[in-house]
């Protein structure tokens, strides 16, 4: 299924470049904040969300879109896997109100930190963090559990601008950390007690009402939560925040479904003949009151892929289901549960090419030997990249190459959905980490 994306619109004209290598990527701030957490454009955290998120990104089409033309090889990994690209850039208008991560593109790259680190925007990005450390305004559980998490991610980003120092931006260095005081104040401020994490509404059940998303989460319902090996790529790649979840839904009953599962681990099991379906969920962990890492049953992210199938049980095509949490609608409409479906035809960035997950990214400098702006493609386009670019069949979770001697590795585990024990070895790894280890202290003060 395709790794997280971000939103975008057409904003104007292109403009031509005799080269797609000769224009750099750009990221600016947007025009005015979005209003996210109130009415007002003055809120302190509508502020926050349009210095993190809100920005405005030069692009390139691709032969997705043929409007686009003309078009070219550019070399590298794309043009193994046969993407041609625009000879003209256009400016996305990116809203930001998905489930990314703030201060994009920030996967090698440290351009998306000094759009807020840098003159203009760092006066009032530092002025949006002050005002919501003294405001007194009462903000619902839910919007509390959200924001920490948007600021914990810019927290873990801006850390890593502690070496700046050595590489002589002093100033930068230097208000990184004036940032990351302000980012760890505010999230012990705004921080949930166990009671009120335990408190939060399961938004993929109430989803369900308005969206055709899979009982996972219900017993016996003939879905699988797996694990093969605890490392998955996804949390890696938001350096521990959030717990990915993978479940299967086996075609038929199996009467030894620990003997099915570990079929897989050969990598030669047929997906469709033996499945109807895999989804993916990714649920963030929540920082409580003690400096604890805590699970809940809030999931930001949701992909499905429904091997759809005639009366004969002969596979016809993949469905794909994208489905990301929108904060705004959440917040004006509880009951939808904040989820908002992503059309396969929708255009979208390739991985890493903005503000997405920084694995499987065939556009960057290490696959090019040089930037080229972000490339839009369809969803559809997108989900193949990783999992096939014709039926989408391909199961990552069991896309380990493992040498004869290695032999076929542990036992595929059968997790219990009602549980989160995925999460065990994410919050293992978080703690492990220097990142962490400096954010804790902010709670013990």
């Amino acid at each position: 299924m395709g790794i997280v994306i971000v939103a975008l619109s057409l904003a104007h004209a292109s403009r031509p470049a005799d080269d797609p290598s000769e224009v750099p990527p750009k990221t600016r701030l947007a025009e005015v904040p979005e209003l996210i957490y109130s009415n007002s454009p003055e809120d302190s955290w509508n502020r926050i969300f349009y210095y993190l998120f809100s920005r405005r990104v030069t692009a390139r089409l691709t032969a997705d879109s043929p409007e686009g033309e003309p078009f070219r090889d550019v070399g590298g990994f794309l043009e193994f896997l046969h993407v041609q690209v625009s000879t003209r850039t256009i400016e996305m208008k990116e809203v930001g109100d998905r489930a990314i991560d703030p201060l994009y593109p920030s996967f090698l790259s440290d351009h998306g930190s000094r759009v807020v680190l840098q003159d203009p925007a760092y006066a009032g990005f530092r002025k949006s963090l002050e005002d919501a450390l003294a405001d007194s305004a009462v903000r619902s559980t839910v919007a509390r559990a959200i924001m920490q998490n948007d600021l914990w991610s810019a927290y873990d980003i801006l850390y890593r601008y502690k070496g700046n120092k050595q590489r002589g931006e002093n100033v930068l260095a230097e208000r990184s950390l004036e940032i990351l005081e302000l980012l760890g104040r505010l999230m012990v401020k705004i921080a949930l007690t166990p009671d009120e994490i335990r408190s939060l509404p399961d938004n993929y059940s109430v989803a369900q009402a308005a969206n055709p998303l899979p009982d996972v989460f219900k017993k016996n319902s003939g879905w699988v939560e797996v694990q093969w090996f605890p490392q998955r790529l996804h949390d890696f790649a938001v350096d521990y925040r959030r717990v990915t979840r993978v479940f299967l839904k086996p075609a038929r009953p199996q009467w030894d479904l620990q003997r099915f599962l570990n079929g897989f681990r050969r990598g030669d099991k047929d997906t469709v003949t033996n499945l109807d379906g895999v989804a993916l969920v990714i649920q963030p962990l929540i920082i409580d009151t003690k400096g604890q890492l805590r699970t809940a049953n809030l999931s930001t992210d949701v992909q499905v892929r429904i091997f759809e199938k005639n009366r004969q049980g002969t596979f016809q095509k993949t469905r794909i289901g994208i489905y990301e949490l929108n904060r705004k609608r959440w917040m004006l409409q509880a009951d939808s549960g904040g989820f908002v479906e992503r059309a396969e035809s929708e255009r979208v960035y390739l991985p890493a090419a903005g503000n997405d997950y920084g694995f499987a990214s065939p556009n960057t400098e290490i696959s090019m030997n040089k930037p080229i702006p972000p490339l839009v493609v369809k969803q559809r386009t997108r989900c193949g990249f990783c999992h096939g670019e014709n039926n989408f069949t391909q199961l990552m979770t069991f896309s380990v190459k493992r040498s004869p001697k290695e032999g076929l590795g542990p036992p595929v585990r059968q997790l219990n959905s009602l549980a989160h024990q995925a999460a065990d070895f994410v919050i293992s790894e978080k703690t492990k980490r220097e990142d962490w280890k400096t954010l804790r202290e902010y709670f013990r003060q």
